[in-house]
């Protein structure tokens, strides 16, 4: 039996008639809207559990017809002989295949990267003494005379403190203004 909302977009809300005529279960039921990275992984899924059953029911069946047909396994054996004889041919072909093929990497990476490995040792190499350089010639100069201009600094204002301590105190003088106001000088 068809339900009337069946002719329904699933955008759509039904109608208050409609939610009324369904059962209690589809009413509960949240409404699932799934983005489409999410349906295509649940496609994907789907068809990799599919593909799974049916490897193993054509196993299945393949196992029954082998022993029904003995005659037909015999060929079928001799074919698969031959298949995994052909597969192991192609096999060791693409492994010389990759033998020569890291060969060439290697004759690339002693012949074009050493020589540039060689090249940014020497730029450490002068970027390093060019740095000593500057220490030694530059920097450490600077921060001793640096050194020196505060050591003299602070030598100066204890000399200024340890006179201004043995002086003995100034005696104030009060000067009375024509206002009659007292002025401390």
């Amino acid at each position: 039996m068809e339900s009337d909302t069946s002719h329904m977009h699933p955008g759509t809300p039904p109608s208050p008639e409609e939610q009324e005529s369904r059962p209690s279960s589809e009413q509960d039921a949240p409404t699932v809207h799934m983005t489409p990275e999410e349906r295509a992984a649940k496609r994907t899924q789907t068809l990799l559990i599919a593909g799974a059953v049916g490897f193993l029911v054509l196993l299945v069946v393949a196992v029954v017809l082998m022993a029904r047909f003995p005659a037909a396994t015999q060929v079928v054996r001799d074919i698969a002989i031959v298949f995994v004889a052909v597969t192991t041919f192609l096999i060791g072909l693409a492994m010389i295949l990759l033998i020569f093929q890291l060969q060439v990497l290697i004759q690339v990476l002693r012949d074009e990267v050493q020589p540039l490995l060689r090249s940014v040792n020497d730029t450490v190499s002068t970027v390093r003494g060019t740095t000593e350089f500057m220490s030694h010639n530059m920097v450490s100069p600077i921060i001793r005379a640096s050194g020196f201009f505060a050591g003299m600094r602070r030598v100066v204002s204890d000399v200024v403190g340890v006179a201004k301590a043995t002086r003995p105190p100034d005696v104030t003088h009060v000067h009375i203004d024509s206002k009659g106001g007292h002025e401390d000088v």
